[in-house]
């Protein structure tokens, strides 16, 4: 059961107070002798599903679109050794980047695609691509990218739980699911279908951390809500003290924090 009614005087009854927020300003590609090639932005993030996933496009613009032109691509991955330091790796055989990426005559934007097979989920890889086009970019050129890649874990369902809201004023039953791999739970659409909440409990069993993520998809006159903070979890209740933010006109906005229950099953009174 979701829970009702939960637009209800809220808009009038919670101020939103506005901060400013940076945003990727996408910059007039230099247009000098060369075609003026780069990527839009040095980095990406992208974020799977533990099933039904196959890939991402990754796009390159450029300035001067007369000529046709291939570029080749080069691909490792960023990884953390012993002592903290960056190291380059391999790229593995479950993620596979192209050799070249080519720009068709008249063609300011183009793409390329990189598959992602069965890599391990919870885990979040940094592949760093680069465009070796010395002899068609700018000097502030962008010719290499770092992106994140994760893969949700796989989850099971648990039972029935409850959700209780102080930031909506009302309470349901939802659906809980566990992690396989970790000790997550998931609350399957406490108040909108397709918006879940995730809980990472950490590894002393207590601590929970909400990472950002939406919670409904629009709230009154604004947009989509998103959540996040850290709260406990104590005899099979997590309560955790959650911010609620929208993004209006580019900018943040913030309803303030507020405490939200999940009691999981195994703390539901039997009949």
């Amino acid at each position: 059961m979701k829970i009702q009614n939960y637009l209800v005087g809220m808009c009038a009854a919670l101020g939103l107070l506005l901060s400013s927020c940076e945003q990727d300003n996408e910059n007039a590609v230099y247009g000098g002798s060369t075609m003026g090639v780069t990527f839009g932005f040095n980095s990406q993030s992208v974020s799977f599903p533990a099933e039904g996933y196959e890939g991402f496009d990754v796009e390159v613009m450029r300035a001067q679109a007369d000529e046709a032109v291939t570029l080749p691509l080069s691909a490792v991955m960023l990884e953390q050794d012993a002592e903290g330091n960056t190291v380059q790796t391999p790229v593995p055989s479950t993620i596979q980047v192209p050799s070249s990426v080519s720009f068709a005559a008249g063609e300011k934007f183009t793409s390329f695609h990189v598959s992602v097979g069965d890599i391990e989920s919870g885990v979040t890889y940094q592949l760093a691509v680069t465009m070796a086009n010395e002899e068609y970019a700018p000097i502030d050129n962008i010719s290499s990218k770092t992106i994140s890649i994760y893969r949700d874990y796989t989850y099971s369902s648990i039972g029935m739980g409850m959700y209780v809201s102080s930031f909506f004023q009302g309470y349901g039953e939802v659906e809980v699911q566990k992690a396989d791999q970790i000790t997550w739970y998931k609350a399957i659409a406490p108040v909108e279908e397709g918006y879940d909440i995730t809980f990472q409990v950490a590894d002393d069993g207590r601590t929970v951390t909400v990472a950002s993520q939406e919670i409904v998809s629009s709230y009154g006159q604004y947009g989509a809500v998103s959540v996040a903070g850290s709260g406990e979890l104590e005899n099979g209740v997590i309560t955790v003290d959650l911010e609620f933010t929208v993004v209006l006109d580019g900018q943040v906005g913030t309803f303030g924090v507020f405490e939200e229950q999940l009691v999981l099953p195994e703390a539901m009174p039997t009949e």
